[in-house]
Parts: structure tokens; sequence; C-alpha cells
């Protein structure tokens, strides 16, 4: 009996063990990350309708607008999280008349927006290094705007028909007016085909610590001063498609210029 008792009592307290274990593991579990992409100029932060100065030019700013797709993070070990649909509108915009091509389709009004949030969910427990993603729209889902993935979507103003034989999206988007001094243009700096689809690496200043039971997030500057670094804005005022070396220059200065890691918390 005394040893039945000791079998049933083992067996218990093995029970309660692989119990606790288990929650142990469902405690440590999945968490989330909150991204924030802060726009800024140089080191002021950015804002709609405001002057800003670099080299001699000033920008006036009435929209600042890009595609965030392909969001991975990077353990202490080197594996690679990627982010599921992680197709992001980021934005800071006035209201936009939408119109469909050759303007067949009523106008429709997209509302005064600001953006800079995204929260990154089912994210494994542990510790991350560093963060991957891209600034436009794979060739998979650029190539075929039927396909839909995260905030994919032709209704947003984001697509230009003008650029290929069929729609594709553009990249990122900054208008205003920009001015010398003397004279002021109207500024409209645009990316956009495959070519163009930047990926970017950020190594994290400090470990980024996720678990279930605390939040994490990563603040990202996004500087409009680098949009164009290098690139004679009263010359190119208008950077789409048909001025393909610049906008390339312009796509460039997104994958290594824009983008610098913050903090993390």
């Amino acid at each position: 009996m005394k040893k039945l008792l000791s079998i049933i009592g083992l067996s218990a307290l093995l029970f309660t063990s692989c119990s606790k274990d288990k929650d142990a593991v469902t405690l440590q579990g999945e968490g989330k990350v909150t991204l924030t992409m802060d726009a800024v100029f140089g080191n002021q932060d950015f804002a709609l309708n405001k002057d800003f100065k670099s080299s001699g030019i000033t920008y006036n700013f009435n929209k600042f607008r890009y595609w965030l797709s392909n969001v991975v993070l990077v353990s202490a070990t080197g594996q690679e999280v990627k982010i599921s649909g992680s197709y992001y509108l980021m934005e800071e915009t006035g209201e936009i008349k939408l119109t469909g091509v050759n303007n067949d389709l009523p106008t429709t009004i997209y509302p005064a927006t600001k953006r800079e949030n995204v929260v990154l969910k089912e994210i494994p427990a542990g510790n991350y290094k560093s963060i991957k993603f891209s600034v436009g729209i794979d060739q998979k889902y650029n190539d075929n705007m039927s396909l839909q993935s995260g905030e994919l979507s032709q209704l947003n103003g984001m697509t230009n028909v003008s650029w290929m034989w069929l729609t594709s999206y553009i990249f990122t988007s900054a208008a205003g007016k920009v001015s010398d001094g003397t004279t002021t243009k109207n500024m409209l700096l645009e990316t956009g085909l495959n070519a163009n689809y930047k990926t970017i690496a950020l190594d994290l200043p400090k470990s980024l610590n996720v678990s279930a039971s605390e939040s994490a997030s990563i603040v990202v500057n996004a500087d409009l001063s680098k949009v164009a670094d290098g690139i004679d804005v009263m010359t190119n005022p208008v950077v789409g498609a048909s001025k393909a070396t610049v906008m390339a220059a312009v796509a460039n200065n997104y994958a290594t210029k824009v983008f610098t890691v913050k903090s993390v918390n």
C-alpha cells in the first residue's frame, strides 16, 4: 500500500512539474513590438506646411507617404523572424482627391492621415539584435495588383498607370514646394518600379527583449532631409519614371541614408 501511495505521489509530483514547465513556456510564448517610423527633417520633428532648410533650399511639404514592407526581426543567434503580411502604408498627408484612370470614376476623398506606428504581433520571445524592412512593394505584388496582402490596395492613391504597361505601386511620395530664395517650384519626388525596391538592414543600439509579459518598441527615424541628398531639386523638382536615373538616386537615398534607429525599449 505504501509503495502504491509512493508511486501515486511521484506521479502527481511529475505531473505538477510538467505543468509548471508548460506554463513557463506559455508565459514566455510570444510578444509584440511597436515599430515607430518617426518622420524628421534633420534634427527637427517633421510637420506638413512648415518650412525646412537644407543646403540653401527651403522645403515645404504637403505630403509624405511610403510603403513599409516585409519586416524581419533578427534574433541574437541570427534567426530571422518574418512578419507575415507586413505591408504598411506610412504617411503624413492632408486630404487627397482620388480619381479613376482617365477620370472614369467619381472623385473620392482620401482623408487627412498621420500614421507612424505599426504593431508587430506574434513575435517569439527572445532577444533581437537587428531589424530589416523594405521600402516599396516586391515584384510579386507590384506586377499583379489583384493579389492582396496586408494593407495593399488600389484605393489609396499610391498607384500609377504611367510607369508600366500595367498599373504598379508608387513606393514613396514626398510632395510640396521648394525654393532657392528667388524661385519657388512645385515638388513631387516619387519612386517606383521593381528596380527601386530597396531592403534596409539596421543594427539595434541594444538588445531588444521580447516577451509575453512586457511591451517592446523600436523607434526608427525617417529623415526627409536625406531624400533628395545629392540631387538638384530646383532642376529636378518633379521626379518619376520619366527621370529614371534621378528616381534611382532618390530610391538609393531611402536605402542608405533616410532611416536610422533612434531608440529601443
